[in-house]
């Protein structure tokens, strides 16, 4: 998927200039890219070329692309979970897209003088004595050297049949119990637990249920109807129809929250990628904070919640269950991307 996003994002990035690029991140030559040059001398996208190369790769799911708010190109193929066809604001799982989401929150309260990135975890968690040292900073970049609760371990005790906030508890716990990988603000190290510790600390500080400080403050501003957590999916018959959760997605409550919850469409992912960016949800000094790399010496290029990536944008890959999701931001640019699929396990050219 790695290789065909970035044949897509080379031929939607050639819109803002009036010739293609010499050459691709994966080392091929732009000549084969689905940019053509019209006779007033601006370039846009061959909209028949992408869709061969979508073919090609065998992709099934849905490929968005804007220029300024404006869609410029829309690819949907495959089926749902339930076995009809997907449309361009059918529902999907963003995995760890959703971390953006959860840092976004953080700047929000810290722009509020909630908090400060630079606090110290034992401010919220004063029982947790081996993260005296690990700030909120250390969190959002992947510094903290805390153990990775999905990837590297698994949480005994969690299950379906509890609810959020017992399972909470019971993770917390787990937590508090781990030794540091390293030494904190050592190396950058992707781990969902610290952004599970950071949606938690939001709880803590506005008195809200994560999902609930998310819809206020982002989805509902940004009129992001078809957006919402996946422990909200079971009790909607909307979203029912569209996803099968007990088929595709652990659903143990409170797992995944901040690090990989949120579901979208590619009408909302647009909304919000353009909101994060120009200031509509948090200002645009914090999203500069966000897009900042804090681990050069890592080759991470990862901020907070956001990896600098190709041609000075910034973007997240997510995967969760069967799914694989991608979006990526181009400020200067004026493009947003966003692709999608349920068929992580199929046949898709470069996917894991």
């Amino acid at each position: 998927m790695k290789k065909l996003l970035t044949i897509i994002l080379i031929s939607a990035l050639a819109i803002s200039s009036a010739a293609c690029s010499s050459g691709s991140e994966e080392g091929g030559s732009t000549n084969e890219t689905t940019v053509a040059e019209t006779t007033t001398g601006k370039a846009e996208l061959d909209k028949e070329k992408l869709d061969s190369t979508i073919k090609e790769h065998k992709f099934k799911g849905i490929v968005y692309i804007t220029k300024d708010g404006k869609p410029i190109y829309e690819s949907v193929t495959g089926k749902n979970e339930n076995g009809d066809a997907l449309k361009i604001d059918s529902p999907m799982f963003i995995g760890s897209v959703s971390k953006q989401f959860c840092a976004a929150g953080i700047m929000l309260l810290s722009e509020q003088g909630k908090l400060s990135v630079d606090d110290k975890l034992e401010k919220y968690y004063p029982e947790y004595k081996i993260g005296k040292d690990i700030t909120l900073k250390n969190l959002l970049s992947m510094r903290s050297g805390i153990l990775d609760m999905v990837n590297q371990a698994k949480v005994d005790g969690i299950s379906e049949d509890k609810t959020d906030e017992e399972n909470t508890k019971i993770i917390m716990n787990w937590i508090f119990k781990q030794e540091l990988q390293e030494k904190p603000d050592t190396h950058y190290k992707y781990s969902n637990t610290n952004y599970f510790l950071l949606s938690n600390i939001i709880e803590k500080l506005t008195g809200q249920k994560y999902i609930d400080f998310m819809r206020k403050n982002f989805f509902e501003p940004l009129k992001m109807d078809g957006t919402g957590s996946l422990d909200e999916i079971s009790d909607s018959p909307k979203w029912a129809k569209e996803i099968c959760v007990k088929e595709s997605v652990e659903s143990v409550k409170g797992l995944t929250k901040g690090a990989g919850d949120i579901v979208s469409t590619a009408p909302d992912m647009e909304k919000w990628m353009t909101g994060l960016s120009h200031g509509k949800v948090i200002s645009e000094k914090s999203y500069g904070e966000m897009t900042k790399d804090y681990s050069p010496e890592d080759g991470a290029n990862y901020g907070f919640g956001l990896q600098q990536e190709y041609a000075g944008g910034a973007g997240h890959s997510g995967m969760i269950a069967t799914y694989v999701a991608h979006d990526y931001i181009n400020k200067d640019k004026g493009i947003n991307l966003y692709a999608v699929t349920n068929k992580r396990f199929g046949e898709i050219d470069g996917l894991p």
